[in-house]
């Protein structure tokens, strides 16, 4: 008895071979000729072949998108020749409902009743297609922003060595970002232990905010810089490094210098302001009352004689070119560790570290000749010699506040005053 041949079958094909062929999770067609004369299911699924003579029995060109034609059918008239395998392609197919599918396909030569066929494979890449798509798309959202950005992206693996970082790097540091990546980030840090406690606030917290830190640029000046950035770790939850955003704060920076300073500093004479000196005595008072052995402490009130006579005589840009010379000479005379400020007008405050009475007496002598004897240029050809008068006073162990050994020093500049100017009393 003659077994029936299945009428999708092509006649060079075996039933064995067929139902192996049904079995292929993957798409299987026969061309002949150029005419689609066998297609498993999978291969009738994935065109929407229903019934299945809307795809067997058809040209083949129907199926594939205009643009790919001419290469696709190439490749089937190169198997039809014998011209053995063809290397897996892409090409973009049509179902017989009009949706477009992207396929992968391979192909070999198959003989079809005395004629040569071609027996091809395809693969559903559609999923993929979109995905690389997708990920094109992700990639280019990501470069544009990246080439657009004035802040610093980067990003380091564990061994802190840099992998990527933005174009606007070359705006910030002046090298271009491919001079960079390859490098340790460590090695655009002035200090080493900014760079050390960066990543252990990272490593400790997974994550920094406007954190603090500096940068030397290619042609070596540091800059400031705030840096946002975060852990990455691997698929095992191990550190694998950090990425994030730094900015170039140095004019922020600046500016709040200037602004500390500003709070901080008289204008005129560019000493600590009253309120910064006198902080700095109630700081070195409370510092030695925490030493078990105290260190001898003292003060010195500076006071310009006559001060009033020269504003009053010559105006008060004359006074303010007087209180800069004689800050000048003051601070000419003062030792590393002693601390000069202006309290107002024409008083000045010296703390002597480390001096005791007798010191202080010695070192008040000193500035109050150097005064006498500095020439005071007032402009237009005018001079004048000026004098100071000057209170000591000495820390004690009783002293609780800043103004305790204070008024002990402004009695003994009263005195000074008394007793004719010009001279130092303690």
């Amino acid at each position: 008895m003659t077994q029936a041949r299945d009428p999708m079958a092509p006649a060079g094909l075996a039933a064995p071979q067929l139902a192996w062929l049904e079995q292929l999770p993957a798409s299987v067609v026969v061309i002949v000729g150029e005419r689609i004369v066998y297609a498993n299911a999978a291969a009738l699924e994935l065109l929407e072949a229903a019934p299945a003579q809307a795809l067997v029995g058809q040209e083949v060109a129907a199926f594939i998108h205009p643009l790919d034609l001419h290469r696709v059918l190439g490749r089937i008239r190169h198997a039809e020749g014998e011209g053995g395998a063809n290397p897996p392609t892409e090409f973009r197919a049509l179902t017989c409902r009009g949706r477009q599918r992207v396929l992968a396909m391979t192909s070999n030569h198959v003989e079809h009743e005395g004629r040569g066929g071609v027996l091809a494979a395809f693969l559903d890449m559609s999923e993929r297609a979109a995905m690389e798509r997708r990920l094109r798309e992700t990639d280019e959202n990501f470069q544009r922003i990246m080439n657009t950005m004035q802040d610093v992206f980067y990003r380091t693996d564990a061994q802190g060595i840099t992998r990527y970082v933005c174009p606007a790097v070359k705006n910030v540091l002046g090298y271009e970002a491919q001079e960079i990546i390859g490098l340790p980030a460590a090695a655009f840090y002035p200090d080493m232990r900014e760079r050390d406690a960066l990543i252990a606030a990272i490593r400790e917290q997974g994550f920094v905010h406007d954190f603090p830190g500096r940068m030397r640029r290619k042609d070596g000046v540091i800059i400031d810089i705030s840096i946002s950035t975060q852990a990455l770790r691997d698929e095992q939850g191990q550190y694998a490094g950090v990425e994030g955003i730094w900015r170039d704060i140095t004019p922020r920076k600046a500016l709040e210098r200037e602004l500390e300073r500003m709070a901080t500093h008289d204008d005129l004479t560019g000493l600590p302001n009253r309120r910064d000196i006198l902080e700095q005595l109630e700081r070195a008072l409370e510092q030695r009352r925490d030493r078990r052995a105290q260190s001898p402490l003292s003060v010195l009130i500076l006071d310009l004689d006559h001060f009033k006579r020269i504003n009053d005589g010559h105006g008060h840009a004359v006074g303010d070119r007087v209180l800069r010379r004689v800050a000048e000479v003051v601070e000419g005379r003062r030792r590393g560790v002693d601390r000069l400020g202006r309290l107002g007008g024409e008083e000045f405050l010296l703390i002597l570290e480390g001096s005791d009475a007798a010191e202080a007496y010695r070192a008040a002598e000193r500035i109050r000749q150097a005064v006498e004897r500095a020439p005071m240029d007032l402009g237009e050809g005018l001079d004048t010699q000026l004098t100071v008068s000057i209170g000591c006073a000495q820390a004690t162990a009783e002293d609780r506040r800043a103004s305790d050994v204070l008024e002990r020093a402004d009695r003994a500049l009263y005195q000074a005053k008394h007793l004719g100017r010009n001279r130092v009393a303690a």
